[in-house]
């Protein structure tokens, strides 16, 4: 890791706040399948992971895939939602990328839309 380029633990975690400030996101899930998710609710109860890095980055080859999972709320349109997220991932990543030729995709799943209104 260069010194540019900041921890993937660190970027999740901006990244996980960024998105939960997006307008109609009520909530972000872990983006790992629900084993792994499990067991990073033991390693966060153990004090090996922190709970608010739930942005996934994954990186390989010089490729950078970056993967949410949010709630909606059911006021604002979840399509909309969803590319509002979409961009802002993309363009937080394309501000800490260390080599702007890398390839970078931003996958954003709507797992939930909720009836209550978002959060003050």
């Amino acid at each position: 890791m260069t010194d540019s380029r900041i921890d993937d633990a660190t970027l999740s975690r901006r990244l996980t706040e960024a998105v939960r400030a997006v307008d109609g996101v009520a909530g972000v899930y872990p983006a790992r399948p629900p084993l792994e998710a499990a067991a990073e609710v033991v390693a966060v109860s153990l004090d090996l992971r922190r709970p608010d890095a739930l942005v996934d980055i994954d990186r390989a080859d010089g490729f950078t895939t970056v993967t949410a999972h949010i709630a909606t709320v059911s006021s604002s349109p979840a399509p909309a939602t969803a590319r509002a997220v979409g961009e802002l991932l993309r363009r937080m990543l394309g501000a800490d990328a260390s080599d702007p030729d890398a390839g970078i995709a931003v996958n954003v799943k709507i797992r939930l839309i909720e009836d209550a209104a978002p959060r003050a």
